[in-house]
């Protein structure tokens, strides 16, 4: 059967053009995907991970990470005290059913479902972690205006107490990370949008259980609205009206369901798309 039997135009796109499409976009800009406070994006014995990256990137000063405020330090606020802290996206991949490119974890119920994607992130990450020394070294603000050691300062509401970034040596780990999902049609902004939905994550070889509870939701959180708000592609912008020759309008616009029972569909290591086209 011809892929033009229920339709009038057919695209595809593989998944290993999406995974070289991927490790581009990653050497060009490596900052989606580097980020870090300034002394670690500084300081190249402090990253948790190489960064490949272009010469374009050297060439037109274009950053390697993208700078974050120190992390703070939760009840510690006389001074406020900020943290060193990196997290690093290392490696990024995409695997179309029936999956062939990603070893997916027995908690994700492999293999890759039908019409289903699969995901495969690799994240480290690290925080600076003061020497008692440094620790030493930050005043303390009494509720009388007094501090130690050596300094006069006031806590003053109007005038707040700059933070103090301690430095320190970055404890690295990775983690990685496996999601699988779909592809669907969502009413985003009034717009009807080609996205990712996550049905399912999984990070390999964290304990406690709720230490890996609260990560995968978070991490379900970002992936999911990463899909919505970056990836979201307007079916408007792949669909159109045109006039033809003042005589009549061409109409392009996906196939309906039925006759193609899945558009999008996700096989044979593809993203296929079934199109339709009428004149009037």
């Amino acid at each position: 059967m011809a892929f033009t039997d229920n339709c009038d135009l057919y695209a595809a796109i593989h998944e290993d053009g999406v995974n070289l499409t991927i490790r581009h976009i990653m050497r060009q800009r490596p900052s989606l995907f580097n980020y870090a406070t300034q002394d670690i994006a500084l300081n190249r014995e402090l990253w948790c991970q190489p960064v490949d990256f272009t010469r374009d990137v050297t060439n037109y000063g274009n950053p390697i990470f993208t700078i974050l405020d120190p992390l703070p330090v939760i009840g510690v606020d006389s001074p406020p005290v900020g943290l060193s802290f990196t997290v690093q996206l290392t490696k990024a991949e995409i695997d179309f059913h029936p999956g062939n490119v990603i070893s997916l974890p027995p908690e994700l119920a492999p293999p890759l479902k039908d019409q289903r994607f699969a995901l495969h992130f690799k994240i480290c990450g690290g925080i600076g972690c003061p020497s008692d020394k440094d620790l030493d070294r930050v005043a303390v603000i009494l509720q009388n205006g007094s501090s130690r050691p050596g300094q006069e300062s006031k806590n003053d509401p109007k005038n707040p107490i700059p933070p103090v970034k301690l430095p320190g040596k970055v404890n690295c780990f990775c983690l990685e990370v496996f999601v699988v999902g779909h592809f669907a049609k969502q009413l985003i902004a009034s717009q009807e949008c080609l996205t990712g939905k996550v049905d399912g994550i999984e990070i390999v070889d964290i304990k406690p259980d709720g230490l890996e509870s609260s990560l995968e939701c978070y991490l379900r959180t970002a992936v999911t609205l990463t899909l919505r708000q970056k990836l979201a592609i307007p079916l408007a912008a792949l669909f159109f009206n045109s006039p033809i020759f003042n005589v009549g309008t061409i109409a392009i616009s996906p196939s309906p369901n039925p006759p193609v029972s899945n558009n999008p569909a996700v096989e044979e290591d593809q993203l296929k798309a079934f199109i339709s086209i009428t004149i009037s």
